[in-house]
């Protein structure tokens, strides 16, 4: 087993490196921000401009490392649906990010090909921002970009080639981009050639966890001594690694990640058959699996908003009936995750006059909102047949009060686990060790029958308010 392993992970904003010394336990990190540039719907990352970020956070968290500790391993976790083109030793183009939305403009070429044919196909439905949709409008407005050299690597594509000179794909990557066919969990050929996209635009898939050897002599250069014997291997998706160190890569275990957006996370042994949710569907760690995935939005970002609006800072009260009661109906989670029901979410906005409500009713609010969406889409996933026995949240958003009426809403067990204890998991898991971390106090306050029923009263009257006010963001957009 090896002692001290190694994680970047890139997102849309910035880069984070965690170093874990697995026999201590002892976690050192260190985070940049990026400044993607925008251009229209293109939102992008030069990159020269991120792999030099990177290496300075490389150096940076290796740093903080105690004297005599050398990194073993390093994996990849980045943002899905973001890529760029290579041709021989050159980037083509810029890193487009998960969102960019340049695929509006091939909504047409996809709906000409049958949205529902694609969701079957693929496991997901039209999004501007899935990979598909931005190469079939990259390649209608430069065509001479895609010739037989020119390969497609997403961003952990990109960095395993700019630190190995590998050029490989990862099929988590493929799947999330809409470029799989899932059942055969194989690219979608027939899929690239009716878009006329080139077949060999996407590297040899490789294995998650196939080592790839260290890092070459160029890069070791740039780097502190402490990265001198890494050995690299094959990451994947962002949403991969987050549900695997949250739930252990177990069936069965929903994980909600409460940040600022809000994924919902499932592994199956069966892609099942989908009616009202629409759950995103790809490949997933564990081969025999797959990875299905709702969304609540960014509703977190509301909850900022709220902090940073008040004189008074918001406290968590206690879940009953006069506090439920008192607090004001609130939209800004989509309730039900499909095409049509995250093309009409209505625009976040805050019924009645709440002019006297504390800030704390107004994070009641808030939270009422956040936690009968996950009940609407969790219990959707239920009801058609997904095997679903508890109920892990996460992230910085997770807390008590979440727990407590998600647990009355779903009656099903709702844990609590830190990013900290999910981040220790995640890196036992990839040394070899299945051993699960929780919260030692991750167990729910059970809410008094009454306020049960209560709460779930006020869910569906939460939904059917819901309906009345969908397409309201549109036509503000419209307005604007």
């Amino acid at each position: 087993m090896t002692n001290v392993s190694a994680l970047i992970d890139i997102g849309g904003s910035s880069i984070k490196v965690t170093i874990c010394d697995i026999n201590t336990e002892k976690i050192y990190s260190h985070e940049v921000s990026t400044s993607p540039k925008v251009e229209g719907r293109h939102i992008y990352l030069e990159p020269n401009y991120l792999f030099t970020n990177i290496t300075e956070a490389m150096n940076a968290c290796a740093k903080k490392l105690p004297p005599g500790l050398l990194i073993d391993n390093l994996y990849i976790s980045t943002l899905r649906q973001g890529f760029c083109l290579v041709q021989g030793a050159e980037e083509v183009t810029p890193l487009y990010l998960n969102s960019d939305s340049s695929g509006e403009y091939a909504r047409k070429d996809i709906e000409n090909y049958g949205s529902e044919r694609l969701y079957e196909e693929t496991g997901h439905w039209f999004a501007p921002q899935l990979t598909l949709p931005k190469v079939i409008n990259l390649l209608q407005i430069k065509p001479k970009l895609f010739d037989k050299r020119t390969k497609l690597l997403f961003v952990h594509d990109w960095l395993v080639w700019r630190l190995s000179n590998i050029l490989l794909t990862e099929m988590t990557l493929v799947s999330a981009g809409q470029l799989a066919k899932l059942k055969e969990s194989k690219a979608h050929t027939e899929l690239l050639d009716y878009f006329r996209i080139p077949v060999s635009l996407l590297p040899e898939p490789q294995k998650f966890g196939t080592s790839l050897g260290k890092i070459i002599k160029g890069v070791r250069s740039e780097l502190t001594p402490h990265w001198r014997e890494t050995m690299l291997y094959v990451g994947g998706g962002d949403s991969h690694f987050l549900h695997m160190g949250s739930s252990g890569n177990l069936r069965g275990k929903v994980v909600v990640s409460a940040g600022s957006s809000t994924p919902i996370s499932l592994l199956s042994p069966e892609l099942g058959t989908s009616t009202t949710l629409k759950p995103w569907k790809s490949t997933s760690f564990v081969e025999t699996d797959y990875l299905l995935e709702g969304n609540l939005g960014y509703p977190g970002s509301f909850y900022g908003w709220l902090q940073s609006n008040v004189s008074n800072p918001p406290s968590l009260q206690r879940v009953d009936i006069e506090t439920v009661s008192r607090a004001p109906i609130v939209f800004g989670s989509c309730n039900m995750w499909n095409e049509k029901k995250w093309e009409s979410r209505p625009a976040f906005s805050i019924m009645g006059d709440f002019s006297n409500s504390s800030s704390s009713d107004l994070a009641l609010g808030l939270t009422l909102d956040y936690a009968y969406s996950l009940a609407n889409q969790i219990s959707a996933l239920d009801k058609d047949g997904f095997d679903i026995d508890t109920v892990i949240i996460t992230g910085g958003g997770a807390n008590a009060q979440i727990q407590s009426i998600l647990n009355s809403l779903l009656e099903k067990p709702v844990d609590l686990i830190s990013t900290d204890n999910a981040v220790r998991n995640l890196f036992l898991i990839l040394n070899g060790m299945s051993t699960l971390a929780t919260n030692g106090n991750s167990e729910p306050e059970i809410l008094d029958k009454e306020t049960s029923e209560f709460l779930k009263e006020r869910s569906r009257r939460h939904s059917f308010l819901y309906e009345q006010v969908e397409d309201t963001r549109k036509v503000l957009e419209n307005a604007g």
